[in-house]
C-alpha cells in the first residue's frame, strides 16, 4: 500500500468512525422520546379514569401513580443509556483504532485496555440525570394538579400543562443530556486511545472539526482545522483550552450540545526526521509500517 492510499483508506475509516457516533446519538435520542411519549400516553390513561370532578380526587394516590409511571421511565431511560454509553465508549477508541487498521497500522492488540471506572462514573452521572427528568416532570404536573383540588385552576388547564411538561419541556432536556452526555463518552474514549496510540505512532495527532449545525458556537467554528499533538490542549479564539470537545474540565458553556468532534490526524506516512520510539531510533525515511512491522 503506498503513501496515498493508506492516507485514502485512512480518511475513509475515520468517516465511518465519525459517523457511528452520529448515529448512536440518533438513535438514543429517538428511544429517549419515544418513553417520554409513551409515559404521557399512560398518564393520560391515569388522569382519563379520574372522577370528572377534580375536586374528589385523592390527591396523594394519583401522585403516587404519576411517580410511579414517571419511575419506569426513569429507569427505562437509565438502561437505554446505559447500553449506548458502552457503544459509545467502544465506538471512541474505534475512531483512532480503525483508520490506522485500514492504514495497515495494526497496533490495536499491542495497546492496554483503557480503564473502564471513567466510562462507570460517566454512566453514573447521566443515567442519574436521565432519571431526574422524570422525577423533576412528576414534581411539576403533582403541583399543577394540586392547584386543581384547591379550584387555583380547571382540570383542563391541569392537563394542558401536563402535555407541556413531558413534551417538548422534558423533550429537550432529556435529548441535552444525551446528545451531550455520549458525545463526552465517545470524546473521552478516543482521547485515551489516542494518548495511547501516540506513544506507538510518531507523528499522530488530534484535528478538530466543526459540527453541521445551522448556528455553531462561534469560537468552535474558528477552530475548525485546528491540528494539535495529542497531548497538547487546542486553543479557542476566546483563550479556552481543551483538550477534546466535551473536554470534561471545560466550562459548560463549551461543551453543553456542542456537536463538535476531535479525530485522529496523521500528517506523513513516512517520518521525516530521526526520532525516538518504542523499540529505538527511526532512520530517515522509515515508513510507520515499516517501524511497526512487528504489530502489523
Amino acid at each position: 500500500m503506498t503513501d496515498d492510499e493508506r492516507e485514502r483508506a485512512f480518511r475513509r475509516a475515520r468517516l465511518q468512525a465519525v459517523t457511528g457516533r452520529t448515529a448512536i446519538l440518533r438513535d438514543t435520542n429517538a428511544e429517549i422520546r419515544r418513553l417520554l411519549r409513551a409515559s404521557l400516553a399512560d398518564i393520560n390513561v391515569v388522569l382519563a379514569s379520574q372522577p370528572s370532578d377534580y375536586q374528589s380526587w385523592i390527591l396523594p394516590q394519583l401522585a403516587r401513580e404519576i411517580r410511579r409511571v414517571l419511575g419506569v421511565f426513569g429507569e427505562a431511560a437509565a438502561g437505554e443509556l446505559t447500553s449506548s454509553a458502552r457503544d459509545a465508549w467502544q465506538l471512541g477508541q474505534d475512531l483512532i483504532d480503525r483508520p490506522l487498521e485500514a492504514a495497515e497500522v495494526r497496533i490495536a492488540g499491542a495497546l492496554p485496555y483503557i480503564d473502564p471506572q471513567q466510562l462507570q462514573a460517566m454512566t453514573a452521572f447521566m443515567t442519574d440525570r436521565i432519571k431526574d427528568v422524570g422525577m423533576g416532570a412528576a414534581n411539576k404536573i403533582n403541583a399543577e394538579l394540586g392547584l386543581v383540588v384547591i379550584g387555583a385552576q380547571s382540570p383542563s388547564d391541569a392537563i394542558g400543562a401536563t402535555r407541556l411538561i413531558l413534551g417538548e419541556e422534558s423533550r429537550t432536556r432529556a435529548s441535552t443530556i444525551v446528545r451531550t452526555e455520549l458525545s463526552r463518552v465517545y470524546a473521552v474514549a478516543a482521547n485515551e486511545r489516542l494518548l495511547q496510540t501516540a506513544e506507538r505512532v510518531p507523528g499522530m495527532q488530534k484535528q478538530w472539526r466543526k459540527s453541521g449545525k445551522r448556528h455553531p458556537r462561534f469560537y468552535h467554528d474558528l477552530a475548525d482545522g485546528q491540528v494539535r499533538d495529542a497531548d497538547e490542549p487546542f486553543v479557542l479564539g476566546n483563550g479556552a483550552k481543551l483538550m477534546f470537545p466535551h473536554d470534561p474540565a471545560a466550562p459548560a458553556s463549551e461543551t453543553i450540545n456542542c456537536g463538535c468532534v476531535m479525530i485522529p490526524f496523521k500528517d506523513d506516512w513516512t517520518v521525516a526526521q530521526p526520532g525516538r520510539a518504542p523499540g529505538g531510533l527511526l532512520e530517515d525515511g522509515q515508513s510507520i509500517n515499516e517501524l511497526l512491522g512487528n504489530a502489523a
